[in-house]
């Protein structure tokens, strides 16, 4: 088994397609939701530079546990998964400065979450744009079809800005401002509002929210050299 640090805590990033209230059961089969099917997730968007030492240490466990495979099929060279993380390109298909982490765990292990002053949120739901840090574990794997790679599973999760709806309104269905009736509370939907099928047949993330694409940031010259970085994980036979 490797070795190398496998425990590490994000700086605070922009959730995008977060399941951390409830597992993801899309691919569940219907009726099966409740014996621990499906997963928890969410991918993380970070500039370079915060994601610079993260990709170092996930790297060095990642070298080592391939090391390791390899020792046991006798030095054989084997096929590779790709990394759990990848750079953020913009609508023109261009690099933005930034990374995006991907975090997967089973439904089995419900990740703990806190609000910005560590107190447990018993009932929370997280949507993507919400701002969190995530405390992950790195784990290798070795899997005919994809290959020797490391996931990143979630233990816990710090809430530091919360969104639990889409602010968009109106104007995400079309409808512009226009002389008429106003209603006197705020113009945001919730998730139980729109959500009456089950879980399992519908995602309510992908259907409310717009998700983030951060801001491009400056890199370090050392975070330049990501592309290579993940272009040497891609899979070999």
């Amino acid at each position: 088994m490797a070795q190398a640090n496998n425990t590490f805590t994000t700086p605070s990033g922009v959730a995008q397609y977060p399941h951390l209230s409830k597992p993801d059961t899309k691919f569940v089969p219907k009726g099966q939701e409740n014996v621990n099917l499906g997963s928890y997730q969410t991918k993380l968007i970070l500039s370079e530079k915060q994601a610079e030492p993260i990709i170092e240490q996930i790297n060095a466990f990642f070298t080592e546990f391939l090391q390791g495979e390899q020792n046991k099929a006798n030095k054989k060279e084997l096929k590779t998964a790709n990394p759990p993380y990848e750079q953020e390109l913009g609508e023109d298909g261009k690099p933005t400065g930034n990374i995006i982490l991907k975090f997967k765990s089973s439904a089995a292990y419900k990740p703990a979450i806190f609000d910005a002053k560590g107190k447990p949120m018993m009932d929370s739901n997280i949507w993507g744009g919400s701002e969190i840090r995530v405390n992950s574990f790195i784990s290798g794997y070795n899997v005919a079809t994809v290959g020797v790679g490391v996931g990143l599973r979630i233990r816990a999760v710090q809430v530091i800005k919360l969104v639990e709806g889409s602010a968009e309104g109106a104007s995400r269905f079309g409808f512009e401002e226009t002389a008429g009736y106003e209603h006197n509370t705020p113009d945001v939907f919730q998730a139980e509002e729109l959500v009456e099928e089950p879980v399992a047949e519908t995602k309510p993330e992908l259907k409310v929210v717009k998700e983030p694409v951060v801001k491009p940031s400056t890199a370090t010259d050392k975070s330049k050299d990501v592309s290579d970085i993940i272009s040497k994980w891609g899979a070999k036979d």
